[in-house]
């Protein structure tokens, strides 16, 4: 009817999606800190502040929550490096800072190591939906360090080229696995202890010198730099 003044859109649809978000962001902050297995459902629906019915609604059993608080991670993850290292144009600038955004992370207060790792040791079953979201994520990582490693590999034989990277990529990959672990196993100072006289150094630097020394080998005539600069320098790892 003319003249009639259109009535708000009812919020049930906001507060459902309202309530979601809070179960994920409460079961990831528990997931996180505790590990997956030693969280039980009662607990995360405790701490969401939900009903159990609310709970099933939207995830149907434990591994559906822990699948999608997965995929809120590797998002999260995904969106953060990519922004970081887009604030940088230089090629050599922007796959250092892949390693200075893992620093960051590192010494971020929510560091509590690579949710991805801690989920392929707490699961064995390759079917597990946690471990496929690992494969995932370290598969993307990957080729996101391919498309940096591009623009400075510059070969006449192309196919020789996409070889060099994917194994550089892979190597680094790695690095950052074990740089992640190591900081995970020193937080809050995130410094490894280099032997004897060797002095302490950021776990995410000394990977980035491994790093550095790969490409020198390929004939890149590029220097590590300094050690890398305050959390507060850069936008904080998520």
């Amino acid at each position: 009817m003319r003249g009639m003044k259109k009535t708000a859109l009812p919020r049930k649809r906001d507060n459902a999606i309202d309530k979601r978000q809070m179960i994920l962001e409460t079961a990831l902050k528990l997931f996180q800190t505790e590990g997956y297995r030693a969280v039980g459902i009662d607990r995360v629906i405790a701490e969401s502040g939900v009903a159990k019915m609310t709970m099933y609604k939207h995830f149907a059993s434990k591994n559906a929550l822990i699948a999608a608080v997965l995929q809120a991670r590797d998002e999260r993850f995904r969106q953060g490096l990519t922004q970081f290292v887009a604030r940088f144009s230089d090629p050599v600038d922007r796959l250092r800072a892949l390693f200075l955004w893992h620093h960051h992370w590192f010494q971020s207060p929510s560091f509590h190591g690579c949710m991805f790792i801690n989920a392929l040791a707490e699961f064995s079953d390759p079917e597990h939906p946690a471990r496929q979201a690992a494969a995932c994520h370290k598969t993307w990582l990957k080729t996101f360090i391919d498309t940096l490693l591009t623009p400075l590999l510059e070969a006449s034989d192309p196919a020789s080229n996409a070889k060099t990277r994917q194994r550089l990529a892979l190597q680094y990959a790695l690095f950052l696995d074990g740089a992640t672990v190591a900081a995970q196993l020193a937080h809050p100072s995130c410094t490894v202890q280099c032997g004897e006289g060797g002095g302490e150094h950021a776990a995410a630097f000394l990977v980035w010198q491994a790093a550095v020394g790969l490409l020198r080998q390929e004939g890149l005539k590029i220097e590590p730099g300094d050690v890398f600069g305050a959390a507060s320098d850069a936008e904080q790892a998520g």
